[in-house]
């Protein structure tokens, strides 16, 4: 990009939509330039539009000047998805935050794609209604960001992930055009083509402006127990008991050892000294069902031989076991200073090997790999932890993950179970679908944004 574009460009928007949605500054700049993964690339400005109108003026511009557009939730993805891997104009979602409407009736929000997760969540249950996807990153990540990456979370076990949800939506393509649908849809059966593309595009066909969700009642009762075992590959095993017994837990949650002795460093929780790895399950439902459900539970759990199982007798200690689950991720940087965390998944039965596959790729490359994850559906957080200041540690660290992608798509499973592709991932792609599928999907690409300008180097092999 050159400069003079540059200039030309970030004037015309701050007349355009008002120097105080416009940001070119160094100090901001670094700001925008990385998400969880850490991988830094400036942007040329960051914009904050307020409307649908703010962003069609800003797309509009970006492409007259053929200028990359970079949609912005909250930074929180770990495939670098929001990463302005080629410069550009990055367009944060942070001030389009308003919830236009939460009906109980109709059990739906119709919100701006700035709107973060737990807002959501409080605002709905003061109507006894819930939006089930639940990222660990809810305190932080936005609605749009949610539905852009099809975010999942532990309760996608029984509920499904976002696009499960999602009714309509409104987006503004690059070069200023409007897609998509911002009435409150009336059923999921509604006639939406542009739904499914949007749902899960990691920002790459279009900035979403508006979204309709579809809620759930909110459940009478919960029960949450924490099941420690003597290794991992036991309680991958339960996990599989758990199923065999007919129950549909909310959530089950994979914790290993190392994982767990990081958390408890600063997260009051007690676990054996002997448990290599613990599971976090709950269930839910009404008044009787959560606890019928969570004895069946206890009872496939003691059929894989369990060191102890903790059921939470009130909402303090439920809490702070969802609590703990939430710090994992951050709690991990004990260990290393730099981390690539992936959500390989697999077919549930193929767990126990998955993880015994992943034990012998950090024993043959000297690297730790704790992880976690939401093993009732087979998908695994696998953290290669390294650190680049050490030798060759950076390039063994992408040599396991090479050998973790493989191993995962030899067990009938996906690289990405809900991260996304971002660009972290885009080689592996043809991998897992085949190359007629990408050419397709690049096809699809071009019809949308012909000259690859829109959130470029992501997810498809770029114009």
């Amino acid at each position: 990009m050159k400069s003079t574009s540059t200039g030309k460009l970030t004037a015309e928007i701050a007349r355009k939509l008002g120097a105080q949605k416009i940001e070119t500054s160094p100090e901001v700049l670094v700001c925008y330039a990385f998400d969880a993964t850490n991988i830094r690339h400036l942007p040329a400005a960051v914009v904050f539009p307020e409307t649908r109108e703010d962003v069609e003026a800003v797309m509009k511009l970006c492409a007259a000047e053929a200028v990359a557009a970079i949609p912005r939730g909250a930074g929180t993805g770990f495939a670098g998805g929001t990463v302005p891997i080629r410069g550009g104009v990055v367009v944060s979602t942070e001030r389009m935050d308003r919830t236009i409407s939460i009906d109980r009736d109709r059990r739906q929000a119709v919100l701006e794609p700035g709107v973060v997760n737990a807002r959501l969540q409080r605002e709905a249950s003061k109507v006894g209604l819930m939006f089930p996807p639940d990222p660990s990153s809810l305190e932080a990540c936005t609605i749009g960001g949610n539905v852009a990456q099809d975010a999942g979370g532990p309760r996608a076990l029984k509920y499904g992930v976002t696009r499960d949800y999602v009714l309509a939506v409104e987006a503004v393509l690059y070069g200023g055009g409007v897609v998509g649908s911002d009435r409150e849809a009336t059923s999921p059966g509604d006639w939406d083509p542009m739904r499914p593309l949007l749902v899960g595009n990691e920002g790459t066909l279009g900035f979403l402006t508006r979204i309709t969700l579809r809620l759930l009642p909110k459940p009478d009762r919960f029960a949450t127990a924490l099941a420690s075992f003597r290794t991992t590959r036991d309680a991958a095993r339960a996990v599989n008991l758990i199923f065999e017994r007919g129950v549909l837990p909310a959530a089950v949650e994979l914790i290993d050892a190392e994982t767990m002795a990081c958390v408890a460093s600063f997260i009051k929780i007690s676990v054996p000294a002997s448990a290599g790895c613990s599971l976090l399950v709950e269930t839910d439902g009404r008044e009787c069902e959560a606890a019928d459900a969570m004895s069946a539970v206890e009872t496939a759990l003691l059929e894989a031989e369990p060191i102890e199982i903790k059921v939470a007798q009130t909402e303090a200690e439920r809490e702070n076991l969802w609590r703990m689950r939430r710090a994992v991720s951050p709690s991990l940087a004990r260990i290393a200073p730099w981390k690539i965390n992936e959500d390989v998944c697999v077919p549930r039965s193929q767990l126990p090997s998955l993880v015994d596959r992943v034990a012998a790729l950090g024993k043959k490359y000297g690297i730790s790999v704790p992880t976690f994850g939401h093993a009732g559906d087979g998908n695994l957080h696998v953290n290669v932890m390294f650190d680049p200041r050490k030798g060759d540690e950076a390039k063994r660290a992408q040599e396991l993950v090479e050998g973790l992608f493989e191993a995962t798509l030899g067990l009938g499973g996906t690289i990405s179970g809900e991260h996304g592709i971002g660009f972290t991932k885009l080689k592996f792609l043809p991998g897992e679908l085949g190359r007629d599928t990408t050419d397709l999907e690049t096809r699809i690409k071009q019809s949308f944004d012909p000259r690859g300008l829109m959130n470029p180097g992501k997810v498809f092999d770029q114009i």
